[in-house]
């Protein structure tokens, strides 16, 4: 039963590894479709656990404990997570007769601190203070404490809905002198009311550039001269400052560091010249290998990732819209297909949001 266990937990890392590295399929995929929208401030979880307690010398806390506990889990701006919660954990004894015990129930404080890569992994350390059990696991109070590191892989089940599962592994704190550890597979289940999937407007292959113009009207009688209204056009970021498009690896819908810098400066200049234009769309392109229902999905996802990234860079009060494209627009180069682009709708001084964004390095 140890040996199973232990098996279970240590197969955890490599399947949800697995899920990171494809695409379109994976053991471990909830959802075919994945927010990109990163969650930010206090987020609800369920979560439940179980697996193995051992020992070094003392057989009697060998067992299999399982834990619920609702937890409330905080993302920063920078990428860390810290949970704090509260439940129950269960304890059956494997070897009740030295014990006396078949099993034992009581209160479970967490504490977890954890980094978030891009990749959505997080690792970090774990506490738990589990009340009224010391006794029963060799501690040398009534209540047993464990320290440990946790690592969890982040998914999504619906845009709102969020996923994490992973394992820990944890030593008590305040024994006796016997080494107990305690292994357990984690699954925690959150809600994050931030998150919302854009709607994303299909559009034709190919789009040209729309003027629009006054209309004009004879007057009754002579008036004095009016200024006309300025024509609002739509511009590409690249025909304004010569900037190339954010390019993604094959398959692949994750924005590079550098990316995500250049995004967050193009982001601070827009939100401060955001009269310049009225909205701003985020065109997702792939390559032409896949199907078309495949690269529509990951073109749109492209142009999500885009999105989310200049709305954390400060551009909040700005309409932003992703549009997923395909794999129509080919530029002829296969690598250079898999990008994303700016396009902004409705600029109202072409030559002034050139001078902004010329200046972005």
């Amino acid at each position: 039963m140890k040996t199973f266990i232990l098996v279970a937990l240590l197969s955890v890392a490599p399947f949800a590894h697995a899920n990171q590295d494809s695409a379109t399929t994976s053991a471990l995929e909830f959802s075919r479709e994945e927010a990109e929208r990163a969650p930010r401030g206090v987020l609800p979880f369920i979560g439940v656990g179980g697996g193995y307690t051992g020992y070094d010398t003392v057989g009697s806390v060998e067992g299999t404990p399982a834990t619920i506990k609702l937890l409330g889990s905080y993302y920063f701006e920078n990428p860390f997570v810290v949970d704090l919660g509260y439940g129950v954990n269960n304890q059956q004894f494997s070897q009740a007769g030295i014990n006396q015990e078949t099993s034992v129930t009581g209160g479970a404080f967490e504490l977890a601190a954890r980094y978030r890569w891009e990749s959505r992994w997080q690792a970090g350390i774990v506490a738990n203070h589990l009340f009224e059990q010391g006794k029963f696991l060799t501690a040398e109070q009534g209540d047993a404490q464990f320290v440990g590191l946790q690592v969890l892989r982040e998914f999504n089940l619906s845009p709102s809905w969020l996923a994490r599962l992973g394992a820990r592994a944890q030593g008590l704190t305040n024994n006796t002198g016997s080494v107990v550890t305690m292994y357990l597979v984690d699954l925690q289940i959150g809600w994050n009311p931030g998150a919302y999937k854009p709607s994303v407007r299909q559009t034709a292959a190919t789009e040209s550039p729309v003027q629009r113009e006054p209309e004009k009207v004879s007057p009754a009688r002579p008036v004095a001269a009016t200024e006309p209204e300025p024509i609002l056009r739509d511009v590409s970021y690249a025909s304004l400052a010569g900037g190339s498009s954010f390019q993604f690896p094959s398959s692949r819908v994750a924005l590079s560091t550098k990316d995500r810098q250049k995004l967050s400066r193009v982001a601070k200049a827009l939100n401060e010249n955001k009269d310049l234009f009225e909205k701003v769309e985020v065109h997702g392109y792939t390559d032409s290998t896949g199907s078309d229902s495949i690269n529509q999905r990951i073109s749109e996802q492209r142009a999500n990732q885009v999105r989310s990234a200049l709305q954390r860079g400060g551009l909040k009060d700005v309409n932003v819209i992703a549009v997923g494209k395909g794999s129509a627009d080919s530029t002829g180069s296969m690598a250079t297909d898999r990008r994303a682009e700016l396009v902004f709708v409705g600029v109202k001084d072409e030559a002034k949001l050139r001078e902004v964004l010329s200046k972005i390095e």
